[in-house]
């Protein structure tokens, strides 16, 4: 008798502690955190990662225009993003033409495209000015990164569409739709288009990640950047232009990209996995202290 009552004891704390450790999970993982699911991603122009948000981006492999990972050497530090993501924002891929990536979708539903950029080159504005099409639908006109966010700092853009019955609806326009999304990045006048890396998610805007506010410049800073700009001359800024037209010809015609130590998509730095470790740190010793009991007994 004494034995099953102090077996039901047993039983019951570890029970207690299982429920303990569910309650654990619930409270401290991150999943759940976005109600938008991930279906679709790819690090232009750089390796394999996996974000702060668990979004797994797959490796770069399209041959179009140059992939590049200047922003890792030039800028190490990107502002308005988390530190295990701000390579996603440093490599990328740009283009002397229009360029573009073509995303599977078989299925009816609400969709957001998330489209991550930087500005690791141009110190002004109106340098590099590019549109972006959906299924040869213009969905972005004239981006200036640089005028919309400044230098060496992270800028997402979203586009909102829907699948319905083999058709692509973008805002007010209905196009034909075949299974394939295409999203294109156009050249204009001013230098070439690029990308940084592309998420598609399943559901809607307010459940997509976000990047934090944008923090204003103060009054000086904003001051001092005017002064800048308008001493710089136009033989200057032709000059430069050349310059960077030069370089660009030339990593266009070698293709060797310097590259960082390549990510292991599925190593992740975050404590979202510390819940799972609890869970197992608390049901192996009850097991196996349970199992001791049995054979004292």
């Amino acid at each position: 008798g004494s034995f099953k009552l102090s077996y039901y004891n047993e039983y019951k704390s570890y029970l207690s502690m299982l429920f303990l450790a569910y309650l654990l999970i619930l409270v401290y993982s991150p999943v759940g955190e976005a109600k938008a699911r991930a279906i679709w991603a790819v690090n232009c122009g750089g390796d394999g990662h996996r974000g702060v948000d668990g979004v797994l981006y797959n490796a770069d492999t399209s041959d179009a225009g140059v992939a590049s990972d200047h922003g890792v050497h030039h800028v190490p530090i990107l502002a308005r993003v988390h530190p295990q993501d701000r390579i996603i924002y440093q490599t990328e891929r740009y283009s002397f033409e229009n360029f573009g990536y073509k995303i599977p979708v078989h299925k009816n539903g609400e969709y957001v495209l998330t489209l991550k950029f930087s500005e690791v080159y141009f110190g002004s504005a109106n340098q590099k000015v590019f549109d972006i099409w959906l299924n040869k639908q213009p969905v972005i006109v004239g981006l200036d990164i640089f005028s919309k966010v400044g230098y060496g700092t992270a800028h997402d853009e979203y586009v909102q569409f829907k699948i319905k019955d083999n058709s692509l609806l973008i805002g007010d326009y209905k196009l034909n739709f075949n299974g394939e999304l295409e999203v294109e990045f156009i050249k204009t006048q001013y230098d070439n288009p690029k990308v940084n890396a592309i998420v598609l998610y399943e559901g809607t805007i307010k459940d997509v990640p976000q990047l934090p506010p944008l923090e204003k410049p103060s009054e000086d800073e904003v001051i001092q950047d005017d002064v800048i700009h308008e001493e710089e001359s136009a033989e200057e800024v032709a000059e430069r232009n050349r310059v960077i037209q030069e370089k660009q010809k030339a990593a266009a015609a070698h293709k060797k990209v310097s590259r960082p130590k390549k990510a292991n998509p599925y190593e992740d730095n975050g404590p979202q996995y510390w819940p799972i470790l609890i869970s197992i740190g608390i049901f192996l010793p009850t097991v196996i202290l349970l199992y001791n009991k049995q054979r004292s007994a």
